[in-house]
């Protein structure tokens, strides 16, 4: 039988707040601590694309979405990150939203903060901020890491 190619899938969701976007800073993880990025995470099977990302959501954040008020807004195939290897981003934008975002796992992240998109601090991950300016710039598809 074939073998295919193995490819991981991580999902991201873009929360906007009058024109801010939300974003966490890694802490403790031993990868990329000290840099912001979007509320995210791998996606582990058993569950849609949508449904990994309202939970991921949820568990980084405390705010609430259903999967049907997400829109995904870009998608990313990748050749950089924590283990080096490819790896799809599936970027979400989360039209509608409740509750108050606060840090749920501070073992993971020890700010969270709104950050204008046209002037992200220097320290975002920078594949998380080809992923913001393409999706709010209607950008479906793009690459990153493969020039390297």
């Amino acid at each position: 039988m074939r073998q295919r190619f193995p490819l991981t899938t991580s999902v991201f969701v873009i929360v906007q707040h009058e024109g801010r976007v939300l974003l966490l800073r890694r802490s403790h993880t031993g990868w990329n601590d000290g840099c912001l990025s979007l509320p995210a995470g791998a996606h582990d099977g058993g569950e849609p694309l949508a449904t990994a990302a309202v939970r991921e959501l949820r568990e980084e954040t405390g705010l609430l979405a259903e999967p049907t008020a997400l829109r995904l807004v870009h998608l990313m195939h990748c050749r950089s990150g924590d283990a080096g290897s490819e790896w799809l981003g599936a970027f979400f934008r989360a039209d509608i939203w409740k509750g108050e975002g606060r840090l749920m796992e501070p073992e993971k992240h020890d700010h969270l903060g709104w950050y204008e998109p046209a002037r992200l601090p220097g320290n975002v991950i920078p594949y998380t901020v080809q992923g913001i300016r393409c999706a709010l710039d209607g950008v479906p598809y793009s690459e990153f890491g493969w020039d390297e």
